[in-house]
Order: structure tokens, then C-alpha cells, then sequence
């Protein structure tokens, strides 16, 4: 299925697109299968030129060169297999996606690179080209390759695993965590972007359910009427602690609409734009211009989280409130929403042990590892937001 071009933007060649997360200093060239290479460039101007340069070579033949078992990239593929044959949930996990992404990317950059020529200082200037939140993805799954490999009788120039957590030997660390770039969500900003919506219902929906549940924008996108609707309760598995925990340790929260006039509002007005929006079975759901289903939409009109995100933004940048934003700093996305539930829930005297439980980021009792999953609990989340504190009603 053919996906729709994105948007172009002035001052782009051909086949050039800024950074789906507008990311100062990143660029996405487009090849000629339709897919997207990620890259880096100090200027638009330069980015211009590495687009041009591709453009000129774009229509040369590629022969497909076999790798050789010498090279580092030659193992990637065979340690991934490996991990998920060890361990065949990983293949579900969208986090397992992100780092084995991360692993053949790892191989891309010492492509022609003898495995057992990598030294110390090859690694080490890779290592301080990532970020922060790229070395932090990659730490502890190549500890696991550095092991795998030199127990493959590899990398015969190291003495020693790179990422060991051992102190007393030169490792690789990962730096420490920058200020966050990006601005935090206010309340009026919150209030000037949900009117903004009004074309919007969906997003309007999905604003306020993160807003008085602090669910994340996957979790909100996935909610379904008939599953996660049972009476006068929202349940729901917190998906990041599934993906991390396992279902025996994921968080299992539920929500009392009895208790929560604004919720029960906002799933009550779902279920009317569900109805006009062909019966679609998600709380989340809008009529776009396209009703195609595929890999991410099971229904025409299911909102997917990244179109989600898009809503937001568009609606975010039609405020005029981040126009001039200090250097350096970026507008908030909707993942900050729930930063803001979190200051709202302080400022309503919720201490914190109560929003670290709604916000899922508690730990689960020892005890539910040993029930069958349908034995498991929902834990009441206990958290409603009045309208002294949210501002005025939805």
C-alpha cells in the first residue's frame, strides 16, 4: 500500500523533508522505494547539497553486494536471530524494534570494518557521536552483543566487554542526561490548543483522556469501547509496563466514570463520534480523507498515535504560541500533557506515591507474578480533576 508524500516545505530539493519531530539540525531524505534515511546536517543549505548529491546518483544501478563474514555487519543479523530465539516475546515489543534498529545501524556505520580489528578507539568516537537518550537505547542490548560476539571467539582485540558495568575497567558510559529541550505544557496552553481543535473532536477526546488519566498517546490511541469500556469503568494495561514488565507485572489501572463527570463526558462523547465515524470500534476516531487500512489501522477511521501527534502539532502551531520560541528550546508535543496532569494533580494535593501509580511508573507487588493473568487486579487509579483545578469543563 502507497503512503501519501508528506508535506513539502519552502526551501527543500527534491526528495529532501524536515524531521518528522521538527528536530533542529535533522533531515529525512527520501530514497526511491519510499523510505526515509534519517540524517544530520549543520545547515539547510548543507542538507540541500548531500540531497542534490543523492539526487544525481539516484537513478545509477545498485548491485547488491554480498556481505563478507569477516565484517561486523555480517553478525548483526545472526545476533539478532539469536536474541529473539532466546526470547520469543521480544519480537512483539516495540522497544525491541528500536534497538534492533539501533544494532543494524551499529553495523552500517563499521561497514568493511574487520570484526576482530575493532579497537577501543573505534568504538569510542561512535559512542560520543550519540546523544544521551540514543546512548541510553543502546547500553544494556550491546552489553548482550559484546558478549554474544566475543563468545563467538570475536572482536579479538578487546580484552574485555566495552559496556561492562565493572568500575574498575575503562567502559563505555552514557552521558549525562541534557535539560530537557522541550517547553512544558501550561494550563492555558493546554485550554488555547483544545479550542484550536474544534475541526477535531478526536483530538479534542484524546487531549482530555491523557489529561485526567495521564495515559500516553499509544495507550489512548488503542482504547476500545466495547474492551476497555466495562460499565462504569475505563480499564486499562498500561502498554510501556507490558512491553517492560511482562503481563504478570505490567500496570493494570482503572478509572471510575461514576466519580469522574469529565470522563464519563469525554467517553460519552467518543462513543457519538464513533457512531458517525462508521461505527469504528476505538475510542479515538476521526473521518479523514483516506480510509485505508493496513499494518497500524484495522478500521478507516482508528487514529493512529503518530496521527495523533500531528493533530497536536498542527493545532499547537495554529495558537501562535510558540512562535518565538529562546534557541535552543522546542514547542511541547502531546506526550507533555501528561507532565501537566501530573503539576495539576500536585497542585490538587495528590501526593506522590498517587501519581506515580496513575502515571504507571510504580512498581507492581511481587505477589500478582503468581496469578493467572485473568486473576490479576485493576488498581483504582483515584485521581479526578476538578474544574478549580483543570480550569473550566470540557
Amino acid at each position: 500500500m502507497s503512503m501519501a508524500r508528506p508535506r513539502k516545505h519552502t526551501g527543500y530539493v527534491e526528495n529532501l523533508y524536515r524531521d518528522c519531530r521538527n528536530r533542529e539540525g535533522y533531515y529525512r531524505y527520501r530514497r526511491p522505494d519510499g523510505s526515509f534515511k534519517l540524517f544530520q546536517a549543520p545547515s539547510l543549505a548543507e542538507a540541500n547539497r548531500i540531497a542534490e548529491a543523492n539526487n544525481a546518483r539516484r537513478d545509477e544501478p545498485r548491485l547488491a553486494v554480498p556481505l563478507n563474514r569477516a565484517e561486523l555487519a555480517f553478525h548483526i543479523p545472526e545476533y539478532i536471530a539469536y536474541r529473539q530465539k532466546q526470547d520469543a516475546k521480544l519480537e512483539h515489543k516495540s522497544s525491541w524494534k528500536n534497538r534492533a534498529g539501533a544494532l543494524r545501524a551499529f553495523g552500517d556505520y563499521f561497514e568493511g570494518t574487520h570484526v576482530n580489528e575493532i579497537i577501543w578507539p573505534h568504538l569510542s568516537t561512535w559512542w560520543e557521536g550519540l546523544t544521551y537518550h540514543q546512548q541510553k537505547l543502546r547500553h544494556a542490548e550491546f552489553r548482550r552483543l559484546f558478549n554474544w560476539l566475543m563468545g563467538q571467539g570475536l572482536c579479538q582485540q578487546l580484552t574485555y566487554n566495552p559496556f561492562t558495568t565493572d568500575d574498575s575497567k575503562v567502559r563505555l558510559l552514557v552521558t549525562g542526561e541534557p535539560e530537557k529541550a522541550r517547553m512544558r505544557l501550561s494550563r492555558d496552553a493546554f485550554w488555547s490548543i483544545y479550542d484550536a481543535a474544534e475541526h477535531y473532536p478526536a483530538l479534542q477526546i484524546a487531549m482530555g483522556i491523557s489529561l485526567l488519566t495521564f495515559m500516553r498517546e499509544s495507550d489512548i490511541c488503542t482504547l476500545r469501547l466495547s474492551e476497555n469500556v466495562e460499565g462504569e469503568l475505563l480499564k486499562r494495561v498500561i502498554g510501556k509496563s507490558l512491553n517492560q514488565r511482562g503481563s504478570a507485572s505490567a500496570s493494570r489501572l482503572q478509572w471510575d466514570l461514576g466519580n469522574d463527570s469529565f470522563l464519563k463526558a469525554l467517553i460519552k462523547r467518543a462513543r457519538e463520534e464513533a457512531m458517525r465515524n462508521y461505527r469504528c470500534p476505538f475510542v479515538i476516531s476521526h473521518t479523514g480523507k483516506t480510509k485505508k487500512t493496513g499494518k497500524t489501522k484495522e478500521h478507516g477511521c482508528q487514529v493512529t498515535p503518530r496521527r495523533l501527534i500531528e493533530m497536536f502539532s498542527e493545532c499547537r502551531d495554529a495558537t501562535g504560541l510558540y512562535k518565538n520560541l529562546p534557541q535552543g528550546r522546542t514547542a511541547p508535543t502531546f506526550h507533555e500533557i501528561r507532565s501537566l496532569a501530573s503539576k495539576l494533580a500536585t497542585d490538587a494535593g495528590y501526593s506522590d506515591q498517587q501519581i506515580q501509580l496513575a502515571m504507571a511508573h510504580g512498581d507492581v507487588a511481587t505477589t500478582r507474578s503468581y496469578k493467572d493473568e485473568h486473576q490479576l487486579p485493576f488498581e483504582n487509579a483515584g485521581i479526578v480533576l476538578t474544574p478549580e483545578v483543570l480550569g473550566r469543563s470540557f
